[in-house]
């Protein structure tokens, strides 16, 4: 069986082939806007984790034909992508709550809905506004952490606390989930985001996905759970899986499944 994990970052699975920019001793190099280097019908899984939304749509609509010629007919596909949806009801939802109370807690959870939807497509420095945010002590931590996961949370734990604010030490990016902090560790304030590989060029829901993913000849669309899948041995793997309990690394998530 040949399981693929493309754009893995430090998110990947021993008994899996695991692409990636940067290689290590389980990861292969792949730019993923170039052909993937496996003959038609050879795959019989394919995984990729927010690597989506750092494509604009037409490298996207590349991609995934790309990722239909390489599955076997019958071949799953796991995608999993920030789920736009379910951001913009939380936007929406404190917002409200933000207006009608005016109260700093609010007010701080509405400023972060904001931030994951447009800083990481706008920004023009490594971090943006994201990064500042988190080293200021400005957000409800309980809030982001049950926003983002071990994305944050990995973050943070590079922040020493001081006062009643957050400011860093030493701050070090490099973080094993996330292919974003593995840029900002080697790249700190030297590469424009937009070219890097960290900005967004795109953000997904439900219908946007489906229908880039049936365009392409992919069938049986199907939303899931973290730690559901039709892939056999699926909770064996953990790859949506947070590595501090049972719950999702990156609930900000939708995650699809389809098959060829």
């Amino acid at each position: 069986m040949k399981y693929l994990n493309i754009g893995c970052g430090g998110n990947y699975n021993k008994d899996w082939i695991n692409l990636d920019l940067y290689k290590s001793e389980h990861v292969k190099y792949h730019n993923i806007k170039k052909k993937l280097p496996f003959s038609d019908d050879s795959v019989d899984v394919i995984y990729h984790s927010h690597v989506l939304e750092h494509l604009d749509k037409y490298e996207a609509k590349r991609f995934i034909d790309d990722c239909f010629r390489v599955l076997k007919t019958g071949g799953v596909m796991r995608v999993v992508v920030p789920d736009l949806e379910q951001i913009a009801r939380e936007y929406l939802d404190n917002m409200e709550k933000g207006f009608k109370s005016m109260d700093e807690e609010d007010i701080l959870n509405y400023n972060w809905n904001k931030i994951e939807m447009f800083d990481q497509v706008v920004r023009r420095i490594i971090g943006g506004d994201m990064i500042e945010v988190l080293k200021n002590g400005e957000f409800n931590k309980d809030y982001v952490s049950k926003r983002n996961g071990d994305e944050v949370d990995s973050i943070l734990k590079n922040i020493k606390y001081k006062n009643k604010g957050l400011k860093s030490s030493i701050f070090n990016f490099v973080s094993k989930n996330d292919l974003l902090f593995n840029f900002l560790s080697i790249f700190v304030k030297k590469l424009n985001p937009q070219k890097s590989g960290e900005a967004h060029k795109w953000m997904y829901d439900k219908l946007d996905l489906r229908i880039l993913l049936e365009d392409s000849g992919f069938k049986d669309f199907s939303i899931l759970k973290y730690n559901e899948s039709s892939i056999k041995n699926w909770e064996e793997y953990a790859l949506d899986k947070s590595s501090l309990g049972d719950f999702p690394r990156k609930p900000d998530s939708l995650f699809v499944e389809v098959k060829k």
